[in-house]
């Protein structure tokens, strides 16, 4: 039976907390061995790492995309070909792709298309209808569904979010919120500083996170629900975030890649290229987030990717469509705080594999005997400028020129390579 062995690898898996030398052999699209010296069979083909790290591939909990029934900038066969290209093995397309993953056949349609795509593809459903009455959130799960959620978009009604919970605390599914109460947020693109004030724009405070989480999180105690909150963004919807899980209850939370190497000053320039939402905001923010990943208070960091057509962008930053076509910068980001020295390369790396395939209850995200062999090889310290260097998409993006580390050198899921780069 031919197998492939990676060899020279400096294998690192947060799932076991390794970090350290290692072979590992492939065997029918799974991890057959792992060990110091293995044997190289007479068919076997022979990756050398070099030395390099090689690492579970990621996990993406949150990446929109123009399809399933819509239009846009980018298709379905360029995401997936972007994210394999990125180190990404497992792909989970936002509620509002398209025009909304609302109905258990728009689920259908996706792992139809995921049976010949380069990378796993999941999908989160859209809970509600506009914020008015819940959707068919058991069908959508049946079939396949991994999570569902908002989308991004709050829902103001209190008593149907407890009906929301409620619901889905029958199936045992993550509930994806978003950390925002809703009337504070509408109409906002600004974090609530001095700066934004004299520059004139409508401003969102970061107690609207606090609010919005505490709402949520005292409905999940009244439900039992699981709750993820979706790309927090302030110190204050951290603490909330803890205070939650101090009593005990079943909460999880992502963050943006975009709130941890940019903040509210990136924006000051009225660069539409950073028109986000959740907005940016402030450095104490930015690190406060960085500090929670390190801490373990994060379970996921998303590319939040959107691919916009560049007449989105091509306005005054007031009238630019929020959003940034981020997956191409989701390792290098954390590749750059790692070195920073901000995080080590454990703490970087479990919150795009591990912490997510948790969530999603998948056996991705981990290097392990008997586990999917969906891997990267990766030079973390090497430097790269987004924009520049790579298969980048040509969507505007926050990252635009911004020099950062870590480049992706091969891309594996089951077992098969599906992105090498030239070396």
């Amino acid at each position: 039976m031919s197998a492939t062995l990676i060899t020279g690898a400096r294998l690192v898996d947060p799932a076991s907390g390794h970090d350290g030398p290692a072979n590992i052999r492939i065997e029918d699209g799974r991890i057959a061995e792992i060990g110091d010296a293995l044997p190289a069979g007479p068919d076997d083909e022979v990756v050398s790492a070099r030395g390099r790290v090689v690492a579970p591939a990621l996990v993406d909990l949150r990446a929109h995309c123009a399809e399933p029934g819509g239009s846009g900038a980018e298709s379905l066969d360029t995401l997936m070909a972007a994210a394999a290209s990125s180190g990404i093995g497992t792909i989970t397309l936002s509620p509002l792709s398209g025009t909304g993953i609302s109905r258990p056949e728009h689920i259908e349609l996706i792992a139809a298309r995921a049976l010949t795509a380069p990378v796993r593809l999941a999908a989160a459903g859209l809970a509600t209808s506009d914020g008015i009455e819940i959707n068919e959130i058991g069908l959508m799960l049946r079939a396949g569904a991994g999570l569902v959620g908002d989308g991004g978009r709050p829902i103001a009604d209190t008593r149907l979010i407890r009906r929301l919970l409620a619901y889905a605390s029958g199936f045992d599914a993550w509930v994806s919120l978003s950390p925002e109460d809703p009337f504070l947020s509408a109409g906002t693109i600004a974090h609530e500083s001095d700066m934004s004030v004299r520059m004139g724009l409508p401003v969102r405070p970061g107690v609207s996170e606090r609010i919005g989480i505490e709402r949520v999180a005292a409905l999940a105690e009244l439900t039992g629900a699981l709750v993820l909150f979706d790309r927090v963004s302030t110190a204050e919807g951290l603490a909330a975030v803890a205070a939650a899980r101090r009593r005990g209850l079943e909460i999880a939370a992502s963050v943006p890649a975009t709130h941890l190497m940019f903040n509210e000053v990136d924006m000051g320039g009225f660069d539409p290229r950073h028109r986000l939402d959740p907005p940016l905001r402030a450095e104490s923010d930015r690190e406060a987030l960085i500090t929670a990943i390190s801490e373990g208070l994060i379970e996921a960091v998303v590319s939040d990717h959107l691919a916009l057509p560049a007449d989105a962008k091509a306005n005054p930053f007031s009238d630019a469509v929020p959003g940034s076509a981020s997956i191409e910068a989701l390792l290098p980001a954390l590749c750059t705080l790692y070195a920073e020295g901000r995080l080590s390369l454990l703490e970087a790396l479990r919150p795009v594999t591990s912490g997510p395939a948790d969530l999603l209850g998948v056996q991705q995200g981990r290097i392990a005997e008997g586990a999917p062999a969906d891997l990267i090889v990766f030079d973390p310290q090497a430097p790269v400028v987004h924009g520049r260097d790579g298969p980048v998409s040509q969507a505007p993006s926050a990252f635009s020129g911004r020099r950062l580390h870590g480049l992706v050198l091969l891309t594996m899921v089951e077992g098969a390579i599906v992105h090498q780069a030239e070396t």
